[in-house]
């Protein structure tokens, strides 16, 4: 029989030697402390984006469920930085691809691939493949205004049947575009912020069959940390949304019940003043009633998120 033995002095090393590499592999945590979230806006940076989004409806039984996927390339590059620090940013959309799986049939569009889709909310969004346009970005984050905007959407009229383009400048027109535009540059607080705090943000957007829906997020900040020689902030979010649907309901007697609620994250490089990754699910609940008292409920979760793809400084 062996026996095996146990030797404290020589184990005390390995024990040591595995803590290292531990300690080494992991972020090292930033001590509690105050920093300013400030977008790092120099003239002549670039920085290519990608933008997802993935919707998932279930519909009640007898109905085919469906599932949306959506990804978006663009580059923004800043043109020219003020002394209030607002900054002039030119954003090109590079690529698209769309996928849906629905009652409607499967359908896929890729804009690399130099075919033209069928389907004519499909075929707007493709006319937007190497349009750009220019916004004016304050220091915290806030789009004040774009410019561009009429000639993209001229441009995504113009590429649909007439019968179309009405129902498209609906669903594309400047206030939509630009809380699109909002999407890829974060509100961030304008005081300084320790681990623990908080802001809020509130947006609008409208929607033909909710009217209008005002979105509130709030972001905490979680926890500071250095990644690769950089500070990292690191935030998690909460929000709610509510819709002030129309009183027809385009048309329909019926009433709608909205429920909904948002959770995200977000990891913020401090010292380059950029997002890394954001991610914002939403969970909401649709329920309409009819003047007979029947009623059905549609589930239905909405995955946005944002990832840098790459960054590049000024020569």
């Amino acid at each position: 029989m062996t026996s095996l033995q146990f030797h404290p002095v020589t184990k005390r090393p390995t024990l040591l030697a595995i803590w290292t590499i531990l300690a080494m592999s992991v972020p090292a945590l930033v001590s509690a402390q105050e920093i300013m979230l400030k977008w790092g806006f120099v003239e002549g940076n670039e920085q290519v984006l990608q933008l997802t989004n993935r919707m998932e409806i279930s519909m009640p039984i007898g109905f085919a469920s469906q599932v949306m996927d959506q990804s978006i390339r663009m580059r923004q590059t800043v043109q020219s930085v003020e002394s209030n620090g607002d900054a002039t940013v030119t954003v090109t959309t590079e690529h698209i691809r769309m996928e849906g799986v629905g009652p409607g049939g499967d359908q896929l569009y890729d804009s690399d691939s130099g075919d033209t889709p069928t389907d004519p909310a499909i075929l707007g969004a493709a006319a937007m493949v190497g349009q750009d346009y220019s916004m004016v970005v304050g220091a915290d984050g806030t789009v004040k205004s774009i410019q561009g905007i009429e000639e993209l959407i001229e441009s995504m009229r113009s590429s649909v049947p007439p019968d179309v383009a009405p129902m498209l400048g609906e669903m594309f027109n400047a206030q939509t575009l630009t809380e699109i535009a909002q999407q890829g540059v974060q509100i961030l607080p304008t005081d300084p912020i320790s681990p623990g705090g908080s802001w809020q943000i509130s947006f609008t957007m409208p929607n033909p069959l909710l009217g209008e829906v005002i979105n509130t997020l709030t972001f905490i900040l979680d926890g500071i940390e250095e990644r690769d020689g950089r500070t990292v902030a690191l935030l998690s979010s909460t929000g709610e949304i509510v819709a002030d649907t129309p009183e027809d309901l385009a048309g329909l007697p019926m009433e709608m019940d909205v429920d909904a609620e948002m959770t995200g994250f977000l990891i913020f490089d401090v010292d380059r003043g950029l997002v890394l990754s954001s991610s914002t699910t939403t969970e909401m609940t649709m329920t309409m009633s009819g003047p007979d008292g029947s009623s059905m409920t549609m589930p239905m979760t909405t995955t946005s998120s944002l990832e840098l793809l790459e960054y590049i400084p000024r020569s």
